[in-house]
């Protein structure tokens, strides 16, 4: 009765060991690959399996606009027997299974130009049941409640939000190991309007990084060029910091030494989401100072496979992150516990903490030492060999972005040899970037999927 086909048209990503395969959802077996037929008919099994019990059944199609694209649906509405829920079995397969009465669109429990809930959820009644379900022509579900309540939900919504394995499945998600592309944008293109934004957002999205050449090199640039995304996120070091080698520096940064791979400012409670570095000064007599990268999500994963239990040692057992430096203008004392790894309830990678240099003493039971220590190593090893490890050197005008929630960055040594090398940098909210990469991607109608990254939610 479904079919051999599934038929939802969004395109999406299946992220698997041996790299990611684009697949449409129109595709049939016969037509994919043959190393993803089994995942495949795996989802078509689990279509097969879908019950129908219930009272209230009946199909029904319908076309409607959606954030994602337009498409034409068949559903099939089923009320439980004991009227406490409503399933919602799409054609395509899938399932949509909710607490309806917690999420109703009627101008009574959501204010329709705000967006913002006004329903009081402690005055919903946990065994309220469903007395009738139909739907509109133009795709909404109206539920009569036994609490008295006429409920209204788009049926769009419910689609984009359904609890079912079929759609978490799709949910895109990126890491590289060599991206094919290097991703350079020119400053011309990025702030001549909206378009050059959502391209220079897309990139960070896409690669973590990207690089925008010809910036002019004036002071001040770095933040100019930052809220384009957002205001700039204030922090220890200021609106904005020079990095530039000095005598007495408050920042091992602001000296020739190199920096092996870290994260910026891990001891805040919520680190800065993007960093942004902007190359004033790079004389050609200065020898080494090359920026380094790395995708620490693709080292993990890799980690994951390799080394199982030293990965899920990392998940468990927390790290001590600091910031205690008194002589300085703005003193500061600041310690954050927190696993290296954070997995979320389907063992998806969710955050990763790294930055060595502000690690402060381990405080964990004697028994976790070893083990955590073993595991430590072990994939301090692995961010030191991999071989996704990006370098370059920066020239006057290259502006170096990158999310610091997913991405290592460090530098190599360097001699100023009577040169000088100058960068100035600024910081941006990761909550920020990410709304304004969602406005942009729905306001100027780019369709293509925003990859899921961490903890941060893309819907």
């Amino acid at each position: 009765k479904m079919g051999v086909r599934v038929r939802h048209s969004i395109r999406r990503l299946w992220p698997f060991s041996q790299g990611a395969i684009t697949l449409s959802r129109h595709e049939s077996v016969q037509q994919a690959p043959r190393r993803w037929k089994s995942v495949i008919e795996s989802v078509q099994r689990q279509k097969e399996m879908i019950q129908t019990n219930g009272s209230a059944n009946y199909w029904r199609g319908y076309c409607t606009q959606s954030t994602s694209c337009v498409t034409n649906r068949k559903l099939k509405v089923v009320t439980s027997e004991d009227a406490r829920q409503v399933t919602i079995v799409w054609k395509d397969g899938v399932e949509s299974i909710i607490w309806m009465r917690n999420n109703c669109h009627c101008s009574e429990c959501k204010q329709d130009h705000s967006g913002q809930k006004l329903i009081n959820v402690g005055k919903i009644k946990f065994n309220t049941t469903v007395r009738k379900v139909s739907d509109t022509d133009d795709g909404k579900l109206i539920i009569q409640w036994s609490d008295g309540h006429n409920g209204v939900i788009p049926l769009d919504f419910l689609y984009e939000h359904t609890y079912s394995d079929l759609t978490n499945d799709f949910r895109p998600s990126s890491t590289f190991d060599q991206p094919k592309k290097y991703p350079t944008l020119d400053f011309s293109q990025v702030s001549s309007g909206k378009q050059g934004v959502l391209q220079w957002l897309r990139d960070l999205n896409e690669f973590g990084f990207c690089v925008l050449k010809n910036v002019p090199q004036e002071d001040g640039m770095v933040q100019k060029a930052a809220e384009l995304i957002a205001p700039v996120q204030q922090t220890i070091y200021g609106v904005q910091f020079d990095v530039v080698s000095t005598p007495s520096p408050i920042n091992v940064a602001y000296s020739p030494v190199g920096l092996d791979f870290h994260m910026d400012l891990i001891y805040y409670e919520s680190a800065p989401g993007l960093q942004l570095l902007h190359c004033l000064k790079f004389d050609e007599c200065v020898e080494g100072g090359e920026s380094t990268l790395l995708d620490l999500f693709y080292v993990a994963e890799v980690f994951r496979k390799s080394n199982p239990q030293e990965f899920h040692v990392l998940t468990q057992i927390p790290t001590t992150f600091q910031k205690i430096h008194y002589q300085r203008e703005n003193p500061v004392h600041m310690i954050y516990q927190k696993p290296i790894i954070s997995l979320n309830h389907r063992k998806e990678i969710t955050s990763i903490s790294w930055a060595p240099s502000f690690e402060g003493p381990l405080s964990v039971r004697p028994e976790d030492v070893e083990p955590y220590y073993k595991a430590y190593h072990i994939f301090a090893e692995a961010i030191k060999n991999s071989a996704a490890k990006l370098e370059f050197k920066m020239v006057p005008g290259d502006l170096l972005s990158f999310n610091n929630r997913r991405v290592l960055h460090g530098r190599n040594a360097f001699t100023l040899n009577g040169g000088i090398r100058h960068l100035q940098g600024c910081y941006v909210n990761i909550d920020e970037y990410k709304s304004k990469l969602c406005y942009l991607s729905n306001h100027l109608n780019d369709k293509r999927p925003i990859k899921h990254v961490g903890n941060q939610c893309w819907m």
